[in-house]
C-alpha cells in the first residue's frame, strides 16, 4: 500500500466533526431517549403499583412502544448511505469492506444478545444492512414500492400469522420467560436467556422483526439519497405531509394499538385490515418525529437544547449496549445488586430509564472532549479497516 492509499484508508476512518450532521446526531441520540424507556424491565402484573401507572402504560403504547426503534432502523439506512458516498469519493472497495463491517457487527450483536440482553437489534442489522448492499443500486420507485411491500403488507401479514393463526408457538415451557428478570444466578440467566433468545427460535421470532427492520432501512436509505436528512429544508411539502399524517393517522393508529395492547380490544377475522394500519401508522409516527425534530433543529432557540441528545448520538452503539447494562446489572436479580425488577411502579421505572440517559449523555459529553468515537466504535471499525484493503490506486 503505498503513501496515497493510506491516506485516503485514514481518511475513510475518521468520522471528524466537520463531516457528521450534528442534527442526525442528535436526533439518533433522542431514539436512544425513546428506546431505553421501550426496554425498561418492568413487571406489569406486579403487587407494586401507582396512581399513575394507567397514565404511563398508555403513553407507553401511544408515543413510546415501537416508534423508537423505528427511527433508530430509519437512521441506520442513512448510515449506510453515508458510508457508501465516503467510500465512492475515496475510491474504496465498499462492497467487501462493508460485508466485513457487517460481519463483525453480527458479532458484536451476537455476544450482546447472548451474554447480555437477548432484545438485541444489532444482529438484525447487520443481517439487514447486507441487504441493503444487495439491493442499493436500485431506483428510487424500486426501493420505496419494496419498503412498502416489506413495512405494511409483509410485516402485518406476518402478525396476521403469529397472533390469529398460531404461528408463534413454541417447542419450550414459555411460563419459565418469567424467570430470566428474576434468576439469582447469572449461569442460570445464561441458560434461560439462550432458550428464548429470538435468533435461537429464528423461525418463529426473526421473520416479523427482519422484514420491518429492514423496511425501515429501505426508508432512511430512499430519504439520504433525496437528502431528506442532510438538507431538510429543501423539502417543506413532504415534512408538512408527514407531519399532518403523523398527527392524525400515526396517532389514531397508536390509540388502536394501545386498545390492542392492554385487551381492550381483540383481533377477529373482521378486524383482519388493523394489522396493516397499525404498522403504517407506526411508521407515519416515527417519521413525523424524525420531521418535526429536523424541523425544529433548524431554529437556534429549539436546536440549544435539541443539541442536548447529540453526544449519545454520536456514540449510539457504545450507549445502547451500556443501557443493556442497566436493565440486567439494576433491574434483574442474576448478579444479585439492586434487584429492582418487581419492585418499582411504572412511573418510577421511567424515572430510573430517563436519570440514566441523562447519566448517558453527561459521561458521553466529557469522553467526547478527548475522543472522536465511542469505545466500541473505535473497535469494530478499526477492524472493520483493518481487515477490508483499500482498491489499488494508481498516482
Amino acid at each position: 500500500m503505498n503513501q496515497k492509499q493510506e491516506i485516503q484508508e485514514t481518511r475513510l476512518q475518521q468520522t471528524t466533526k466537520k463531516n457528521r450532521i450534528d442534527s442526525v446526531d442528535a436526533l439518533r441520540g433522542f431514539a436512544l431517549l425513546g428506546i431505553i424507556i421501550a426496554n425498561i424491565p418492568y413487571q406489569a402484573n406486579s403487587t407494586v403499583s401507582g396512581e399513575l401507572d394507567s397514565l404511563m402504560t398508555f403513553l407507553f403504547h401511544f408515543l413510546v412502544d415501537k416508534k423508537f426503534i423505528t427511527i433508530f432502523s430509519i437512521l441506520f439506512g442513512f448510515g449506510f448511505y453515508i458510508q457508501m458516498q465516503r467510500a465512492a469519493e475515496k475510491n474504496v472497495d465498499f462492497k467487501k469492506y462493508f460485508i466485513v463491517r457487517m460481519l463483525l457487527l453480527f458479532g458484536i450483536g451476537s455476544l450482546h444478545s447472548y451474554l447480555l440482553w437477548n432484545g438485541d437489534i444489532i444482529m438484525t442489522y447487520a443481517v439487514g444492512g447486507l441487504f441493503l448492499l444487495a439491493l442499493r443500486n436500485l431506483s428510487l420507485k424500486k426501493l420505496l414500492v419494496l419498503a412498502i411491500i416489506l413495512n405494511v403488507v409483509l410485516t402485518g401479514a406476518l402478525y396476521i400469522g403469529l397472533t390469529a393463526l398460531g404461528w408463534a408457538s413454541h417447542n419450550y415451557n414459555f411460563e419459565l420467560a418469567r424467570e430470566v428478570p428474576v434468576a439469582t444466578s447469572f449461569l442460570r440467566y445464561l441458560k434461560l436467556n439462550f432458550m428464548f433468545n429470538p435468533w435461537t427460535n429464528f423461525l418463529r421470532d426473526m421473520p416479523l422483526t427482519i422484514a420491518f427492520t429492514f423496511g425501515n432501512m429501505l426508508i432512511g436509505f430512499i430519504l439520504a439519497k433525496v437528502d431528506f436528512f442532510s438538507h431538510p429544508e429543501k423539502h417543506g411539502k413532504l415534512t408538512t405531509w408527514v407531519i399532518t399524517l403523523g398527527m392524525t393517522f400515526g396517532l389514531a393508529a397508536s390509540f388502536i394499538f394501545y386498545k390492542l395492547s392492554v385487551g381492550e380490544l381483540e383481533l377477529d377475522y373482521s378486524l383482519i385490515w388493523v394489522p396493516f394500519v397499525l404498522v403504517a401508522g407506526m411508521i407515519l409516527q416515527s417519521l413525523f418525529y424524525i420531521s418535526a425534530f429536523l424541523k425544529l433543529y433548524q431554529f437556534n432557540s429549539s436546536r440549544k437544547v435539541l443539541q442536548f441528545f447529540k453526544p449519545v448520538g454520536r456514540t449510539a452503539l457504545s450507549n445502547y449496549i451500556l443501557q443493556s447494562f442497566l436493565y440486567v446489572f439494576v433491574f434483574y436479580h442474576c448478579f444479585n445488586l439492586f434487584n429492582l425488577f418487581g419492585k418499582l411502579t411504572n412511573f418510577q421505572s421511567w424515572m430510573i430509564a430517563i436519570g440514566f440517559y441523562v447519566f448517558q449523555t453527561v459521561i458521553t459529553y466529557f469522553y467526547l472532549k478527548r475522543f472522536n468515537q465511542g469505545p466500541i466504535e473505535f473497535i469494530w471499525k478499526k477492524y472493520s479497516y483493518k481487515m477490508a484493503k483499500p482498491k489499488k490506486q494508481t498516482l
